[in-house]
């Protein structure tokens, strides 16, 4: 080889790293620039593929295809590279664009299943559920045989409600991937949501051997406790995912209790000084990495609270504990209240509350970074305080905000019409939460925590809820078996806050006309069960 071509090939794999991570950082200038340089020195169907990405993105999208065609011809065996622009603009939060190149690919490729399968995806993230339905069809159809094509039409079954269907589905995806832990809780999901509490359970328990879960051996897990005695044996009940599905599960630990075991709590610090309300707590651990004893190689997820050498028989995390009692859509317990404010914290929050019926108001969840896809079903739920302008409309009603994390900065701009408090910068956790939530007449909220603080609480609530709703409040409910006074006003279609927030508008005019009274009476609590 000449001496002056040694240094070539080595130049060019540089220069087409550079360019790629240009691409993938946004500097699609300085793409084009690397890009350029290597096609000066002759054809190189790497730098036209990327040169190609760098123009599409900006919006040049027919100089982009000349050069996406040239590319294809070079490369008959690979998918077209509209495909690729389509997953860096999706990469790049560019969805709308993205569909419209994954558009084009299928255009080209009308029966390629990857094709549906990756516009379904981005379809069903941007709500456009009956569309992602129909690629995920089509996807099945094209090519049976994976496992994840079943379970994704499963999920958008479900979301339409159609849940014979979606059950179906899921039952093709496990047959095809029975030890595939995501396939199995999938299926959990739509067995709960279409209130078959029974079958769901079981499939449920393979979270547990999800990637990033803490492990748990099998043998520690509680089993079912008709066939145990749980007479002075031990059980740590570990928090698990968010604050409400602890809130919500806690109601199981008084039966724990009652059955003879001693029930020692790991929960977030958050969590703790509220947990300790409940009757049958022997003990309530603080939070730690380190692994429990026996449990070597555990690792806990963010905010799961655990702690080192602790002696117990069984564990049950949270969620694993209808399972345990063999819970029923007839028969979840609702030991209405099974939590307790503090007598002192209330009265102490009473005197800086404004007079007259407070209502208390939630408007975001917390978005859980850490979870895989929780982001977009973050954003799903929460609606942001300006929709709930129709309220500041009701007259005589005080509205009190429950916001915490950054949306809680949106209390400063409240929308025209509502005068609204702002006493959270200095609630330290749930238990001053539920404190100022017992000197309220209502709670009205999107699907996060305080939902299932107040309602654990006795507290009147009117939920928020999404049109793809979680599965623990049903499908076509308005009421709720796990919240005697629980009301759900739900969207009729994805991401329209408008109908619910007018409903909760009027029912609000019913519940406090102008001359009520500043607080609720246990007689006409009656009203929320309507």
């Amino acid at each position: 080889m000449p001496a002056d071509r040694i240094g070539v090939p080595t130049e060019r794999i540089d220069l087409l790293r550079a360019a790629l991570d240009h691409l993938q950082q946004g500097r699609f200038a300085a793409t084009e620039a690397n890009c350029n340089a290597l096609l000066a020195r002759g054809p190189d169907c790497e730098a036209e593929l990327l040169l190609g990405l760098a123009l599409g993105a900006q919006g040049q999208t027919p100089q982009a295809m000349r050069l996406f065609d040239r590319v294809a011809r070079a490369r008959p065996g690979h998918a077209h590279p509209c495909r690729d622009l389509a997953e860096l603009l999706a990469g790049l939060g560019r969805t709308d664009e993205a569909v419209s190149h994954y558009q084009t690919w299928l255009a080209r490729a009308p029966d390629d299943a990857a094709a549906h399968h990756a516009i379904g995806l981005l379809l069903a993230e941007l709500g456009r559920i009956p569309e992602a339905l129909l690629h995920f069809q089509r996807v099945v159809a094209i090519d049976p045989d994976p496992a994840m094509g079943w379970s994704n039409l499963g999920m958008m079954l479900k979301i339409e409600r159609q849940f014979d269907a979606s059950i179906a589905a899921h039952d093709q995806a496990v047959a095809r991937a029975p030890e595939d832990p995501q396939v199995r809780v999938n299926r959990a999901v739509a067995l709960l949501h279409a209130g078959r509490l029974t079958e769901a359970w079981c499939d449920y328990e393979w979270r547990l051997r999800q990637p990033g879960h803490a492990s748990l051996p099998m043998t520690k897990l509680l089993p079912d406790i008709h066939g145990c005695n749980l007479a002075g044996r031990t059980v740590l009940v570990t928090h698990e995912e968010g604050f409400g599905d602890t809130l919500q599960f806690l109601r199981y630990v008084p039966m724990l209790a009652a059955r003879g075991a001693r029930v020692v709590l790991a929960v977030p610090n958050e969590l703790a000084r509220i947990a300790a309300t409940l009757d049958g707590v022997s003990e309530i651990l603080p939070p730690s990495p380190l692994p429990l004893a026996g449990e070597v190689g555990e690792r806990s997820s963010p905010g799961e609270g655990s702690a080192p050498g602790t002696d117990f028989d069984f564990r049950c995390p949270v969620f694993s504990l209808p399972r345990a009692f063999g819970t029923t859509l007839q028969t979840i317990p609702a030991p209405i209240p099974y939590l307790r404010a503090d007598p002192i914290l209330v009265e102490a929050w009473s005197h800086r509350l404004p007079a007259g019926p407070r209502i208390g108001l939630v408007w975001a969840g917390q978005a859980r970074p850490w979870l895989s896809g929780f982001t977009t079903l973050d954003r799903r739920r929460s609606a942001g305080l300006a929709h709930f302008a129709p309220l500041g409309a009701v007259p005589g009603v005080r509205f009190i905000s429950l916001q915490k994390g950054p949306p809680a900065l949106e209390a400063r701009t409240a929308p025209p019409g509502m005068t609204l408090h702002d006493p959270m910068s200095d609630a330290a956790d749930f238990a001053d939460t539920a404190a100022i939530i017992s000197n309220l007449d209502l709670v009205v909220s999107v699907d996060t925590a305080v939902v299932h603080l107040a309602g654990a609480l006795g507290k009147p609530v009117f939920l928020l809820d999404r049109y793809d709703n979680c599965w623990r409040w049903f499908s076509g409910r308005q009421d709720s078996p796990w919240y005697p006074l629980l009301r759900i006003f739900c969207q009729d279609s994805i991401g329209d806050w408008v109908p619910p927030m007018h409903r909760v508008a009027e029912a609000l005019r019913n519940a406090f006309p102008i001359r009520a009274e500043a607080s609720t009476s246990e007689r006409e609590r009656a009203r929320w069960r309507k």
